[in-house]
């Protein structure tokens, strides 16, 4: 019987899709993801507000990466609405969910019925049950509550540095969770939106310090892209300057890099309007004692713009295969 190693990928987002459905094909891996719960743009903000739930996109896009069924059922929780009053803009995944938690009485039997149904090859684990928001304190002292608010934030705004991000209410790491990260080999964080996404869930009480009491390798994959309203004109030393906020560097042991950096003009023209740019390689040899890993790893062609989406989704996107093979090889 094969042993399997244990990986945990944190994170949440388009950012974890990716690196999920690359990992999913290496059968010797035990692969759990931990979701950020802070969502609260788009159809996350109706199942706040409306339904009551914790969001549930990042925990739908984890379902789908990790599902090996190719059947109808898998393309219906990526089917996005749009058309009708009210309903536009939601996933059939996120109301199903919605739906069965109803039923149950309970959003974690949701989440773990729901991952049955659809044949989840590993653990999906959000990072709390408990319902927070974030709030950002940006350089000049504004503090921005929410985050969606935070993501999309514009002007003068998104051009500022976030120095600190925190949970309103603080709310502690789910005992699930905090259990997966103590037994894992490995703990990748990112790639994803840094501080919506991989900060967002060392914000959460007990999630640092699980991970550095745990025995784990520790991976941080960069991302491909800056971004306005988070890192804004970021080279990859900002990166990781602003995660050593939260979680002590010393237990890093390696980044991942891509070296792929030419991208079509349209391409950089559509980014810099957004106030993006791509990531500056400026790491050198090595990062306190991470060991730095460079490869080819971005996708080579767009992903599909799907209807009734009216959040902004980053077009440069790393490669699911190349990506996961990288990371095997660690």
């Amino acid at each position: 019987m094969i042993q399997k190693r244990k990986v945990v990928a944190i994170g949440g987002g388009t950012g974890t899709f990716t690196l999920l459905t690359g990992l999913k094909n290496y059968e010797d891996l035990e692969i759990s993801a931990i979701v950020t719960m802070a969502d609260d743009g788009g159809s996350n903000k109706v199942l706040r507000d409306e339904f009551g739930l914790l969001p549930t996109s990042g925990i739908r896009q984890a379902m789908v990466a990790l599902s090996k069924d190719t059947s109808m059922l898998r393309r219906l929780f990526e089917y996005r609405y749009y058309q009708g009053t009210g309903i536009s803009g939601m996933t059939f995944g996120n109301l199903f969910i919605a739906a069965v938690s109803d039923i149950l009485g309970s959003q974690k039997q949701a989440i773990e019925e729901t991952c049955k149904l659809l044949g989840v090859n590993g653990s999906i684990l959000p990072v709390s049950y408990d319902k927070t928001s974030l709030v950002a304190t940006y350089e000049d002292g504004t503090e921005v509550l929410g985050e969606h608010y935070i993501d999309a934030s514009s002007g003068k705004l998104a051009k500022l540095r976030i120095t600190g991000l925190r949970t309103i209410p603080k709310i502690k790491i789910d005992q699930d969770a905090k259990l997966a990260i103590m037994k894992a080999d490995m703990i990748i964080l990112g790639p994803g939106d840094l501080y919506t996404n991989t900060i967002a869930n060392l914000a959460v009480s007990g999630v640092r310090e699980a991970i550095e009491a745990s025995m784990a390798k520790v991976v941080f994959v960069m991302n491909l892209m800056s971004r306005a309203g988070e890192t804004y004109g970021y080279k990859a030393s900002d990166f990781m300057h602003d995660l050593s906020k939260y979680l002590d560097p010393s237990r890093i042991d390696y980044i991942v890099i891509n070296v792929e950096t030419s991208h079509s003009p349209a391409v950089l023209k559509k980014y810099a309007e957004e106030g993006s740019t791509p990531v500056e390689d400026d790491l050198g040899d090595n990062y306190h004692r991470a060991r730095i890993i460079r490869s080819r790893m971005r996708a080579s062609h767009k992903p599909t713009l799907v209807k009734g989406d009216t959040l902004t989704r980053s077009m440069v996107r790393h490669d699911p295969e190349l990506l996961a093979k990288v990371i095997y090889g660690i």
